[in-house]
């Protein structure tokens, strides 16, 4: 008994999930921290399109259907009040926290450029009072909604016909798009029309008329995090066992070059498009997300064969505090923005000191916009470094 509660300490956390997690965190501080310099690469497509700034989250949503099969699996998916208070939980406190963020960011920049000459309380109650302006979409309010539908499928429908469900939600999605000018980057895209009526112009990101996290293409994202759960269902269910572990991987393996395949033939029909979410955008990327995480597993023999090498723990750091060191890198540049210095008989934020006195002279625009973004990823795995020796893990 004790050599199993031994080996079940050593399976709670999976290796390659926290490489892998850890590899898509640092690509989104990357992509966030921009100065206007990145490489070409380091960009959003604008619309259509995908590039390497379009993986990161789509992967990291992946990588959450997969832990929500493995969070759930120790309660055996059988509804009770204790699974349902673990879900809403964690669905609302992921939301919560999002609201939070951007309710203390609008007032924290609200309350430093107000008029100095107004009363200190007066200019505190104006700043923290711009609910009128909260955004109701967001990255982790995605993450939320996602792995709470998610969760609750999990309890009712079989994780067999798993593949059905998401085929039908894709299949549902295109459809509204070509019925209602989704591909079209305008005011009249119903995604647009939907965002406006449900959140308000006021309480969403407007991109192009949408809201890259709003509520229709929330869909597919519910989908997205299915298509990691059914995967996580295959590659690590009875893994206490580790039988038939090879052919697990295979399958996995085999699974992302056929989604990979399949997403881009239907990218011709159905433009590939992370602002949109399109069906095509979630079979590229799902398939990524299955190859890199087989690979991760096959090549360092990571979990299966029970060895961790290289650069894991380099990334695992980033792997064990995703969403709290993603918010990190988020707030740490709210001060560097926000403080002024005198240089050369004018005054200029740190940031712009950073950038353009300290870092463009030395590496140019681009080389310094990435060596810029470096340095919040390094400043990030500093702190993650400290919280994984000390073991504190936040859970979001």
């Amino acid at each position: 008994m004790g050599d199993r509660n031994q080996k079940n300490k050593k399976m709670n956390r999976i290796l390659a999930l926290d490489v892998m997690r850890g590899i898509t965190i640092v690509g989104m501080i990357v992509f966030n921290t921009c100065s206007g310099y990145h490489y070409a690469p380091l960009y959003h497509a604008p619309w259509i399109g995908l590039t390497l700034a379009d993986m990161a989250f789509p992967l990291f949503m992946f990588i959450m259907g997969i832990t929500t099969f493995l969070s759930l699996d120790k309660y055996g998916f059988a509804p009770s009040h204790k699974v349902f208070r673990k879900i809403a939980g964690r669905t609302l406190g992921i939301i919560v926290v999002c609201w939070l963020f951007d309710w203390f960011g609008r007032s924290l920049f609200g309350f430093c450029y107000a008029d100095p000459s107004v009363p200190f309380l007066e200019r505190l109650w104006h700043a923290c009072n711009n609910l009128e302006h909260l955004r109701l979409s967001g990255v982790l309010v995605r993450l939320g909604l996602c792995y709470g539908v998610c969760a609750l499928f999990s309890l009712y429908v079989s994780h067999r016909r798993f593949p059905v469900v998401i085929v039908a939600i894709l299949v549902a999605y295109w459809i509204i798009l070509l019925a209602g000018n989704g591909f079209e980057r305008s005011a009249v895209n119903v995604l647009g029309i939907v965002d406006r009526g449900v959140l308000g112009v006021n309480h969403m990101c407007n991109d192009g008329g949408i809201d890259p996290e709003g509520v229709l293409s929330t869909l597919p994202g519910i989908a997205h995090v299915m298509l990691g759960f059914w995967v996580g269902s295959v590659l690590f269910a009875g893994r206490g066992d580790g039988s038939n572990a090879d052919r697990r991987l295979l399958f996995v393996l085999l699974t992302g070059a056929f989604l990979l395949i399949v997403g881009y033939l239907l990218g011709l029909v159905c433009p590939v498009s992370k602002k949109i979410w399109s069906p095509s955008f979630v079979m590229i990327t799902c398939g990524v997300g299955a190859l890199l995480l087989g690979l991760l597993i096959f090549i360092y023999y990571i979990d299966i064969r029970g060895k961790g090498r290289g650069f894991a723990s380099a990334f695992r750091v980033f792997g064990t505090n995703p969403l709290f060191l993603y918010l990190l890198s988020e707030g740490i540049l709210w001060p560097l923005e926000l403080i002024k210095v005198n240089v050369c008989g004018g005054e200029q934020d740190l940031w712009g000191v950073i950038f353009w006195r300290g870092l463009v002279p030395l590496f140019g625009n681009e080389f310094g916009d990435f060596v810029f973004a470096m340095l919040n990823v390094a400043f990030c795995g500093l702190v993650g470094w400290v919280m994984y020796r000390k073991r504190i893990f936040v859970k979001l």
